[in-house]
């Protein structure tokens, strides 16, 4: 077996497990994450490879390994499937006009559950896009299996985060990422049951008023790895990582 697939093996008298996510919470490998981005054609070489982990929008957990790459200027396109079965690092292509999955291959398509969900509770969302199908949305990521994994509405002007709309995301159980948009100054929403999305490994959004409220509730997310807010609308973004956590992305 290539060595360069084994970035960590649990043994076992009576098991051996191979973990093949390039990073995983017992012994990352970074090496294995940087060979992965070689593989894969998203960098040439070193000077390549030095730009998208010390790119600003890239994010790193405690110990150094990228868990949210953002990749500009990549035009090999399809990817490999391997994009959809990574469970702790999340890519991000803000120049192309189609979402993750979509970008990889046609498959998988929404399991009917998730995508009935979607149709009956954020079809709104599709107000402004070009196309009815909403795997083409680039607010819905897909998992290879077919379960939505992210959300993102930031550039959405007709969502926000609420109880209604949080008991809805609830549903996903696959659902690990949420980028939202700015908070309205008028809405009396407090997000009472934010706990409800305490699963969550990324949660990113805008403006918000009850921001001493939000961040007792946060200490139910025993999963988060990325925290981005702003609590005024003239305030700089900031960023928390838990490193003792032992979730996936």
């Amino acid at each position: 077996m290539d060595p360069l697939i084994i970035h960590h093996v649990i043994r076992h008298r009576l098991s051996r497990i191979e973990t093949n996510d390039f990073q995983d919470k017992s012994g990352c490998s970074i090496n294995g994450f940087r060979s992965f981005l070689f593989d894969e054609g998203i960098v040439e070489n070193l000077d390549d490879m030095e730009k998208i982990i010390n790119n600003y929008e890239t994010r790193q957990d405690y110990r150094g390994c990228p868990i949210s790459v953002d990749v500009r200027y990549f035009c090999k396109f399809p990817l490999s499937d391997e994009i959809l079965r990574m469970k702790n690092v999340r890519f991000d292509f803000p120049f192309q006009s189609k979402p993750i999955h979509k970008l990889v291959s046609p498959e998988p398509h929404f399991i009917e559950e998730e995508r009935d969900l979607i149709e009956n509770h954020f079809s709104y969302l599709g107000s402004s896009s070009k196309t009815e199908d909403i795997e083409e949305w680039k607010c819905f990521e897909m998992d290879n299996e077919g379960h939505l994994v992210s959300f993102i509405s930031y550039l959405q002007t007709n969502f926000h985060l609420s109880n209604e709309s949080i008991e809805h995301l609830s549903n996903f159980p696959h659902l690990r990422n949420i980028k939202a948009n700015f908070y309205k100054e008028q809405e009396e929403d407090n997000m009472t049951n934010l706990s409800l999305l305490s699963n969550l490994s990324s949660l990113s959004f805008g403006y918000v008023r009850e921001y001493q409220e939000l961040v007792k509730d946060l200490g139910l997310f025993s999963n988060l790895l990325i925290l981005h807010m702003k609590n005024s609308y003239n305030s700089s973004n900031t960023l928390f990582f838990n490193p003792f956590t032992k979730s996936n992305i």
